[in-house]
């Protein structure tokens, strides 16, 4: 939204300011260039005016060269500019007498009406006037005209800048409409396609954000429904068989033996019930990250040396020193021993452990000695309550702590794989996260 605010204010500014500064110049520019013609003409017509009153001083018949001269003009009328040409005694004059003594030393007196112009000359031989007639278009109807041009010029363009701006708008907006009516349809896959550069994007983000965030919710609910009705079925039948069983037993040695059977599935019960919360609070949390600079490697053999046993034989390989990272120790830490803790349950006494660092990339492989991880497995092992292969682990379980991991993976924009280890006959679990993580989704 401020990438939206500020390049709003920035077209509104820009448009108006230049392209106003622009039409002013321009008109100032034709103005300008009618005021220069205007004075160019004035001009002509009176040296046109001084030519003639000289030439005509001199003839003997100055009246029969005015007469042919109007004759010659009502001829041409359409073909030439036209100057009116009479003279006048002084005494016909309606020139003021300041005026006619300002004539009469020489110099030209021009008078403008809105439609010609008059110039007046001294004819010193035969003591008279030469007025000189030339017609002049007004400028107001022009100056009107360009005045409407320009304002339509000036909004058309504006307008032009305008939609330009706002066309790729209205496109983001439309998509991203067209996204929400598709996801609210329940195309839970249905995200914005993001483009270089977006008005909205923060809003783009947020909504694909939230897609994903809603996705992986649903998902985790029919996993939920899924697992609970399994897993909550089955000791329930122990129990209720349990306590039919117990009501109709008089012998006092199977008696403490089935009461010990159903209190066996009400701790099964009771794991798989907190389990299930914490899950739910692991969720609830996702917001609440308290990141920090820490050493991994240290954390990651602090977790090793808990995790050491008699039946089990861990080796920590640091490939590089660099390893400092930025991220929530705590999670980190639960992270590392469900890596391990999966390693001992599924592996065979031998786990391999590397951290390395690669520019700005920090990758941690926890490899086992077990039966490795088939490949059609091999995507739905983070999914919550599923399990591994159940003849191969040693201890019991409900699935949810590589889901655990990936979650917080996905915390701190990392990545999570599994694959076949290439130094134990197991399988291999690869994190790789940045060591300055983003906001979580």
């Amino acid at each position: 939204m401020r990438r939206l605010t500020i390049s709003l204010l920035l077209v509104a500014l820009v448009a108006s300011v230049s392209l106003g500064w622009l039409f002013d110049q321009l008109y100032d520019q034709y103005y300008n260039d009618e005021q220069v013609s205007t004075r160019d003409k004035t001009h002509a017509i009176e040296q046109l005016g001084l030519t003639l009153a000289k030439t005509l001083d001199e003839l003997p018949n100055s009246q029969e060269f005015v007469h042919k001269w109007q004759k010659f003009q009502q001829s041409a009328t359409q073909y030439t500019q036209q100057y009116g040409l009479e003279i006048i005694e002084l005494g016909e004059s309606p020139l003021p007498d300041q005026l006619l003594d300002g004539v009469r030393q020489g110099t030209p007196l021009v008078l403008e009406t809105s439609n010609h112009l008059s110039y007046y000359f001294y004819l010193v031989k035969i003591n008279k006037l030469l007025v000189l007639n030339a017609s002049l278009d007004s400028g107001r109807e022009v100056d009107h005209s360009l005045n409407y041009l320009f304002t339509s010029l000036f909004y058309i363009v504006l307008l032009s800048l305008f939609f330009l701006w706002a066309f790729p708008l209205v496109k983001q907006l439309l998509a991203l409409r067209q996204a929400a009516k598709s996801f609210g349809r329940g195309e839970l896959k249905q995200r914005v396609k993001l483009s270089s550069f977006s008005y909205i994007r923060d809003i783009e983000l947020e909504f694909n954000h939230m897609a994903q965030r809603i996705e992986n919710l649903l998902g985790d609910v029919k996993l939920l429904s899924s697992a609970v009705s399994h897993d909550l079925r089955t000791p329930l039948a122990r129990i209720r068989f349990g306590v039919d069983t117990l009501q109709e037993e008089e012998d006092p040695v199977l008696r403490r033996r089935f009461e010990k059977k159903i209190s066996d599935n009400v701790d099964d019960m009771t794991s798989l019930v907190e389990t299930l919360l914490a899950y739910s609070r692991l969720n609830q949390s996702m917001l609440q990250l308290d990141k920090e600079h820490f050493d991994l490697s240290l954390l990651v053999a602090t977790c090793i040396e808990k995790h050491d046993s008699a039946s089990n034989t861990t080796t920590f390989q640091l490939l590089h020193e660099d390893v400092i990272i930025h991220a929530d120790k705590s999670y980190i830490r639960i992270l590392v021993n469900n890596l391990l803790q999966n390693a001992v349950k599924y592996g065979n006494g031998k786990i391999n452990v590397e951290l390395s660092s690669e520019g700005d990339i920090i990758k941690l492989d926890v490899d086992d000695n077990g039966g490795g991880v088939p490949v059609e497995m091999r995507e739905k092992i983070f999914m919550p309550f599923i399990r591994g292969n159940e003849t191969n682990h040693k201890s019991g379980g409900h699935g949810i702590g590589l889901a655990i991991v990936k979650r917080i993976v996905e915390w701190h924009k990392g990545e999570v794989d599994v694959c076949s280890s290439d130094k134990l006959p197991g399988a291999r679990f690869s994190v790789s996260f940045p060591k300055h993580s983003s906001p979580p989704l």
